[in-house]
């Protein structure tokens, strides 16, 4: 709008409007803004135990697992067998002469294969189900340290925007400062620099942050373009427990144990079921004999398998060598476990106590010494090379907080998962 009239009044440049107004409508195809996604660390590992990639296809395995036990208890290994034949006499060729015989055979299994084979069957869907709980609580742990990573990233950010806002603050007393005469332009550059360099960080914990949201989408199954907002707070990882405790726990619950004890018990009935087919089979037969030059006969009968070679005895042998070494295989899986549990609480201990010295000690003491810095300096007793000191230090002090913060979570989650309790 202009004024252009004759009388002064403002005239519309009306193409001007309309590409005003053309530039104000959405551009087809553009995907509307959406709110963020609020995820609570709960339902973040709920998700996880059903979604994650490697549980899916651990439900796919446990599936076909169970699909073997279909057909396994048939009584009836084959189909029926039906033989015919004809029979013409050597020194009579006249086809009216010319017999023949038919036999009906069903060979059936009486020995408890397959009862045996459907124990073995239902001990490979054992199995199959303890892999998926071991994926399950894999996944679990991995979502809740992406969780965390990412919770303490967001930490992060916020306390270098808090640092970002104490530069800009001394960057602006510095103008004021170099204006009313009492400094030079070396004290106003410091300031900018400490400022760009406080900004710069501030991009890094951005940046970091969205690496651990994506990992989390990817554990969870999300989309790649889908914001989240995580809810829970994520600050004290909690006291550390007693070791004796958390042993005894792991022992009894952790699902690598179970797996172990279920293989074992998968063999034991591999190992049955070969036994079994070891059985003779037994075929029930009926037959018509229609001979030339002879009256006819009908046949009922019984056949037997003689198993004189096949004994499955290189099959048995393999499964009882694998079911021993599975056996020897629980004792040593059984003290590793115990060992891992002592391990990671010692780590876990050692970070928690770095943490706490760093929030109660070391934070608190860099951050009032900057304040009383920047007093001084304000009143002119300090220079600003002082003030830049100070704010590195709390800089530095809050990023080995957050460093420890980080590593304790890693640790309790490390200690949860060893325990076979991954619960937040």
């Amino acid at each position: 709008i202009a004024p252009q009239g004759k009388n002064g009044t403002p005239t519309i440049d009306t193409a001007q409007l309309q590409r005003t107004l053309d530039a104000q409508k959405p551009v087809p195809g553009t995907p509307a803004t959406t709110p963020a996604t609020a995820l609570t660390l709960a339902a973040a590992l709920a998700r996880a135990a059903e979604h994650a990639p490697r549980v899916r296809a651990s439900l796919h395995a446990v599936k076909g697992a169970e699909a073997r036990r279909v057909g396994a208890g048939v009584l009836f290994p084959a189909n029926p067998r039906l033989s015919l034949d004809a029979r013409q006499p050597i020194e009579q060729a006249q086809g009216t002469h010319t017999g023949w015989a038919a036999t009906l055979e069903l060979p059936m299994e009486v020995g408890g294969a397959p009862a045996a084979r459907v124990r073995e069957a239902e001990r490979l869907g054992d199995v199959a189900r303890v892999d998926l709980q071991v994926e399950r609580v894999t996944a679990r742990a991995a979502a809740w340290a992406a969780y965390a990573l990412a919770s303490v990233s967001e930490l992060r950010r916020a306390e270098t925007d808090a640092l970002v806002a104490i530069a800009e603050r001394i960057a602006a007393a510095s103008e004021r400062r170099e204006q009313a005469g009492a400094t030079g332009d070396i004290e106003r550059s410091l300031a900018a620099t400490e400022l760009s360099e406080f900004r710069a960080a501030a991009e890094e914990a951005r940046t970091r942050r969205e690496i651990h949201l994506s990992e989390l989408r990817t554990l969870l199954d999300l989309p790649a373009d889908e914001a989240l907002e995580l809810t829970t707070p994520l600050e004290d990882p909690g006291a550390v427990p007693d070791e004796a405790p958390l042993v005894a726990h792991a022992l009894a619950t952790r699902p690598e144990l179970e797996a172990t004890r279920r293989r074992v018990r998968l063999l034991e009935a591999t190992d049955e079921r070969l036994a079994r087919e070891t059985f003779p089979r037994i075929g029930p037969f009926v037959g018509v004999d229609m001979s030339p030059s002879s009256v006819a006969y009908a046949m009922l009968g019984v056949a037997v398998e003689l198993p004189v070679a096949q004994r499955n005895q290189g099959p048995r042998a393999v499964a009882q060598a694998s079911r021993a070494g599975e056996l020897d295989r629980l004792g040593v899986e059984a003290r590793a476990i115990a060992r891992e549990v002592a391990a990671t609480r010692a780590a876990y201990r050692a970070r928690h106590e770095q943490l706490r010295i760093l929030t109660e000690q070391a934070l608190p003491s860099v951050e009032r010494t900057l304040e009383l810095v920047q007093v001084g300096w304000m009143s002119g007793r300090f220079d600003l090379f002082r003030v830049t000191s100070a704010a590195r230090d709390v800089a530095r002090v809050r990023s080995l907080r957050l460093d420890a913060l980080e590593t304790a979570w890693l640790q309790r989650i490390a200690l949860a998962r060893a325990a076979g309790n991954i619960e937040p």
